[in-house]
C-alpha cells in the first residue's frame, strides 16, 4: 500500500539510550531480529502489503477521535500521526522511558473518551532508570494534553499511578477504553522466571492482573460493583497480558496471556465478573511443575488424566504448544470490522513464526483456524484508516492485510 521511510526523522529526533539486558528468565533467550517480508500464504484471499517502515518497534496504533489520523506508538517513546500521505511527529518521550530491556518502553496509549473537551491522552510506560544492577524502573500511568497544534505538551504530563516492578520484564502496560468512561490496564506479573513471588495469585498486589478503572479529573477510581477485592483489579492470575480487546456488542473481553515454557493461551472473559486464570500454578489448561514445564519429565506434553492445579481457575478457550517455532502469542482483535472473510472472529498470531489464526464460534464451540503465515516477528496488530488489519513487526516495519 503506502511505504514511507522514517529514517531521517529518527536520526534527528531519537537516539536509543540504555543497554539491552538479558531476560530475567535465564532459561529464555530472545531470538535475533529477523527481517520481515510480506509473503502471506492464506486461504482467505487476503492481500498483504507494506504500509510504513523505518520505525524502531512500532507495536500499537489508535485512530484519532476527531481527525482522520492514525497515531502510531513505538516502544522507544516516539508517537507519530499518519494521515495517509505524510507523518507528523506528535511526541518524543525517549527522555522519559526506559529501554534497558526489550519489554520496557512506551507500552500503552489511549485517547481520553472526552478528548473533544479535555484534549487529554493516557500513557503507560516504564520510567527511565539505571540499566545496571537491580531494576529501578517502575510502570507508570500518566495523562498528558495535546495542544492545539497537535503536539503532546511535555510539561502537561501528570503521573497518576505507579506500579512497582521487581524485574525488568513482564510489564504488560496495554491500555484500552471500553466506553462509559471506563478503561482497562494490563499489568504483568513483575517478571522473573515462574513468577517467583507468586504475584499473580497475591490479591494485595496489582501485578499479574487486568485493572478496570474510571478516569475523572486526572484521577482513577474503582468502578463500583465491577471489580474484585474492593480495588481496581478485574482479573488476576495472568503472566503477561500483552494484548486484549473488548467486544462491546457482547460485553466480553478477549485476553491473550503470554506463556513461559510451554503453552500460549486465549481467554474469553466477562467484563462484569472477575476471573482467576491460574498463573503461576498453571499455564493454559495444564499444571506447572517446579521445573517450569507442564510435565514432570521436563516436556510440555500433558497427561489428560492428570488433575489440574485447581477447579477454581477460569479455563482458556484455546491454547497452543511451543512447537514448530511458536514461542509467544500476540493478541489482536474481535473482528467486527475489516475483511469480510474473517469478520465475527477473534484474530491473533505468534511472535516468532508469524502464524496468524482466527477463532470463531461454530454451534457453541470455539474453533481455531489457521489463516496464513506472515514472514516476520509480530509484536502487535492495529486497525488502519481504511479498516485494514495492520501488522506491527519487531524489525520496525508495518504491513497491512485487506
Amino acid at each position: 500500500m503506502k511505504l514511507f521511510s522514517l529514517l531521517s526523522i529518527f536520526l534527528l529526533t531519537f537516539g536509543l539510550s540504555g543497554c539491552i539486558l538479558f531476560d530475567e528468565d535465564k532459561s529464555f533467550a530472545w531470538p535475533d531480529v529477523t527481517e520481515s517480508e510480506c509473503n502471506f500464504d492464506n486461504n482467505k484471499n487476503l492481500t498483504c502489503s507494506p504500509y510504513l517502515d523505518g520505525f524502531d518497534v512500532p507495536h500499537m496504533s489508535a485512530i484519532h477521535p476527531e481527525n482522520d489520523e492514525l497515531w502510531i506508538i513505538d516502544l522507544n517513546g516516539l508517537i507519530l500521526s499518519w494521515d495517509g500521505f505524510s507523518l507528523f511527529k506528535v511526541a518524543n518521550l525517549s527522555f522519559l522511558i526506559s529501554n534497558c530491556h526489550f519489554e520496557q518502553g512506551l507500552l500503552g496509549f489511549v485517547f481520553d473518551e472526552n478528548f473533544n473537551s479535555t484534549n487529554q491522552v493516557l500513557l503507560s510506560y516504564v520510567k527511565k532508570g539505571p540499566c545496571d544492577g537491580d531494576n529501578e524502573s517502575n510502570l507508570f500511568l500518566a495523562s498528558a494534553i495535546i495542544d492545539n497544534s497537535g503536539i503532546l505538551n511535555i510539561s502537561s504530563i501528570k503521573i497518576i499511578q505507579e506500579i512497582y516492578q521487581p524485574y525488568r520484564n513482564h510489564n504488560g502496560g496495554y491500555l484500552q477504553s471500553i466506553g462509559d468512561n471506563k478503561y482497562l490496564w494490563g499489568i504483568g506479573d513483575g517478571g522473573g522466571s515462574l513468577d517467583p513471588h507468586s504475584n499473580a495469585q497475591d490479591t494485595s498486589t496489582p501485578l499479574g492482573t487486568i485493572l478496570l478503572f474510571s478516569f475523572i479529573d486526572n484521577e482513577i477510581y474503582p468502578v463500583p460493583g465491577e471489580t474484585n477485592f474492593d480495588s481496581l483489579v478485574l482479573h488476576n492470575g495472568l503472566r503477561n497480558p500483552w494484548r486484549f480487546d473488548f467486544d462491546n456488542n457482547n460485553n466480553r473481553l478477549w485476553v491473550t496471556d503470554v506463556g513461559e515454557k510451554c503453552w500460549e493461551e486465549v481467554n474469553l472473559l466477562s467484563i462484569n465478573e472477575s476471573a482467576n486464570l491460574g498463573w503461576p500454578k498453571r499455564e493454559g489448561l495444564h499444571k506447572v511443575h517446579s521445573n517450569g514445564y507442564t510435565n514432570e519429565n521436563g516436556t510440555c506434553y500433558y497427561d489428560e488424566d492428570a488433575p489440574l492445579a485447581s477447579d477454581d481457575f477460569t479455563d482458556p478457550i484455546t491454547s497452543y504448544i511451543h512447537e514448530g517455532g511458536n514461542c509467544s502469542i500476540t493478541g489482536g482483535f474481535w473482528m467486527n470490522w475489516g475483511p469480510k472473510s474473517i469478520q465475527d472472529r477473534y484474530l491473533y498470531g505468534d511472535f516468532c513464526t508469524g502464524s496468524i489464526w482466527t477463532l470463531r464460534e461454530v454451534e457453541g464451540i470455539w474453533t481455531d483456524e489457521y489463516i496464513g503465515s506472515f514472514q516476520g516477528m509480530i509484536v502487535g496488530f492495529g486497525r488502519g484508516l481504511s479498516d485494514e488489519i495492520l501488522i506491527f513487526t519487531w524489525d520496525g516495519t508495518i504491513y497491512s492485510l485487506n
